[in-house]
């Protein structure tokens, strides 16, 4: 299957001038920290934020499944500054009862959901504070597949970078510490600077958290791994019965001998699949994120060319 992350594009014409433009159709509302901290904000409008962010959600799974799409990454913002305020505000019956009823229509139709918490998620920290944070944040990605039915298992992933370089015993030490909820989501993914896949393999062979191998990472950490080689090492980390996670993205084209920024920066459209990649998507052996910026138009358009099914 091919995922579709957090967003959700759709076409719109300006009345005045007939110029067209996409629009993100989920409508997430965020909230900022600073004028939280100020006080602009009531409790009755960050309840209201939350609510509707799941009504949303809810509202839009089939509106995702009807484009034939069967996987999509919910939003990490989908509960902002929901570790500073006060829990009863994102831990209600109106909260839950539209997550339960999304959860409801991803069993239903058999879809695959997933979360990738932000970059701040940091277990291996040096910091124990930004360890306890992270420890939060998991937790509320915990709470929300709870929420909605999903099993406990890394088919509902809650995906996480490896963080700080060279702290491979903290990494471990943080898992291990994880409540089941968390923990038996987890999946690790290899970044483009501090984990390789080697590096994510010690941890798995530790915690028996599978890896989500990223492929446009791997061009920049190799690990001394081929293509074909990191992508067998991944999948072997999967336990048997679930359908390995995985992402793509490619470097712009053009940009291709650009700075590690330039190449790093996620292109609109997919050009590219890795050939073990590819075919594992043309057997239905492996299930993979699309990070492109264009989205479900990049999805549409990546089917066609490479001649794969929904």
């Amino acid at each position: 299957m091919l995922g579709l992350c957090c967003h959700f594009l759709k076409e719109e014409t300006k009345p005045r001038t007939g110029e067209k433009f996409l629009y993100n159709a989920m409508e997430e509302r965020t909230l900022q920290l600073g004028r939280y901290r100020s006080g602009k904000y009531s409790d009755q409008y960050i309840k209201e934020t939350y609510i509707n962010n799941v009504k949303n959600l809810s509202d839009m799974l089939p509106v995702i499944r009807a484009t034939g799409i069967k996987h999509f990454r919910i939003s990490s913002a989908m509960f902002p500054l929901a570790d500073q305020v006060d829990e009863t505000l994102w831990n209600n019956k109106d909260v839950i009862s539209h997550l339960k009823a999304a959860g409801d229509y991803v069993k239903s139709e058999g879809m695959r959901v997933t979360t990738h918490p932000g970059q701040f998620c940091v277990l291996s920290s040096d910091s124990d504070r930004v360890v306890e944070n992270a420890f939060k944040e998991l937790s509320i990605h915990g709470w929300l597949f709870d929420q909605m039915g999903l099993d406990e298992s890394p088919f509902y992933a809650i995906n996480i970078h490896g963080g700080k370089r060279d702290r491979t015993t903290r990494l471990i030490n943080g898992i291990k510490s994880l409540p089941d909820n968390v923990r038996k989501r987890l999946t690790l993914e290899n970044d483009e600077t501090c984990y390789s896949i080697i590096d994510l393999l010690e941890v798995f062979k530790e915690t028996s958290v599978p890896i989500c191998w990223d492929s446009h990472h791997q061009i920049f950490n190799d690990g001394e791994l081929s293509l074909d080689e990191a992508f067998h090492v991944a999948c072997e980390t999967w336990p048997k019965g679930i359908t390995p996670l995985q992402h793509l993205a490619n470097t712009e084209p053009g940009m291709e001998n650009g700075s590690f920024p330039e190449r790093r920066k996620h292109s609109n459209m997919i050009h590219y699949i890795p050939d073990c990649q590819l075919k594992a998507l043309l057997e239905n052996t492996v299930d993979v994120e699309i990070e492109a910026k264009q989205k479900n138009i990049s999805i549409s358009k990546m089917m066609e060319k490479f001649n794969i099914r929904s």
